[in-house]
């Protein structure tokens, strides 16, 4: 029962991620110069030759042929020659294409994005998580914490990500009030093609910051309500009442019970800090995804786009999956 469960979510998940992948590809492709183009400048040729080049070049990537198996107005069967046809069955056979501006596979321009982007992540991830933890059993033990935290996780989560990062600039990388970090970019002996060296730490210290204290209450905020509930619970009265102390009643008794809540949020915000690594990598001018995308839409370059929504839609699966089989083995009632 709780494998069927399991697969039927699996299922649900994959397809939802495969509407949006159509979605983000034919709507890039169908706007009003939406597909890419060869940049050229007067030196480059006559305008005869400039349009030769453009319809090699439109040939080459398969773009002359019809965008979808059908056009509604007027209506119009096309059959299976067409742009979208092509990139599901690359993408069946794991291929997302080949990009654009250079012609790199687009796994590879998202293998090496990710060299920075998944350290910063995971890092920011983990942090988050174990703050919280302390935090909710702090607030959940002493009601004057659980009234001050509550307070201060409302307002960082009525703030915009990048307006965190602004603020984590102007106070600890700015030279007028406390320079203590690197404010962006990375050490000059780092390499895209390589992994981060120790070097690189101190310019990845406020990226992460930022992404923890974004993530930090929608972690804190349903934790700290689950935790308070088992508080007033008859079991935890009786543990407290046979000399059990409360940093033991909360992490033993308390916490356990509470954890499908904890495990639900946290798989809801490895998506998120994902997408926010985004805008935090080009706050910080760091060469990651948010540099890989940004540069992407600029350049209309659909199949990295495209390539960075299925991440993003994989991380999700993947994240929803591990949440329903952690909260499967502490209790099966949830599927």
């Amino acid at each position: 029962m709780m494998v069927r469960a399991l697969v039927l979510r699996v299922l649900r998940a994959l397809g939802t991620a495969w509407l949006i992948a159509s979605a983000v590809f034919l709507l890039s492709r169908s706007l009003p110069g939406g597909g890419p183009h060869l940049f050229t400048d007067e030196r480059a040729g006559t305008f005869g030759q400039q349009t030769t080049a453009e319809a090699q070049y439109q040939r080459r990537l398969e773009l002359q042929t019809p965008l979808f198996y059908f056009r509604l107005l007027p209506g119009r069967w096309y059959g299976t020659p067409n742009q979208y046809h092509t990139w599901l069955g690359q993408l069946s056979r794991g291929q997302l294409g080949q990009s654009y501006r250079d012609d790199v596979a687009v796994t590879e321009h998202l293998a090496q994005a990710l060299r920075l982007t998944l350290p910063l992540t995971v890092s920011a991830l983990c942090v988050a998580a174990g703050l919280g933890l302390l935090l909710a059993q702090c607030a959940a033990r002493r009601p004057r914490w659980y009234r001050w935290l509550l307070s201060a996780a409302y307002f960082l989560d009525s703030l915009p990500l990048f307006v965190i990062g602004m603020v984590l600039l102007l106070l600890l990388a700015n030279p007028d009030f406390l320079s203590l970090l690197p404010a962006y970019g990375l050490p000059a002996d780092y390499s895209a093609a390589g992994a981060l060296s120790w070097s690189a730490v101190p310019y990845f210290v406020l990226p992460v910051l930022a992404l923890t204290l974004s993530s930090l209450p929608a972690l804190l905020l349903p934790l700290m309500g689950a935790l308070r509930e088992q508080w007033q619970q008859p079991y935890m009265v009786t543990a407290r009442a046979k000399g059990v102390s409360p940093r033991q009643a909360g992490w033993r008794h308390a916490l356990p019970n509470a954890a499908p809540v904890f495990i639900t949020r946290l798989a809801d915000l490895a998506p998120g800090v994902v997408a926010g690594a985004v805008v935090i990598e080009v706050v910080f001018a760091l060469p990651g995804m948010g540099r890989l995308l940004a540069e992407a839409a600029a350049a209309r370059d659909v199949p990295v786009l495209v390539g960075g929504v299925l991440l993003i839609a994989a991380v999700r699966l993947l994240a929803w999956l591990l949440a329903d089989v952690a909260n499967a083995l502490l209790d099966p009632r949830l599927l």
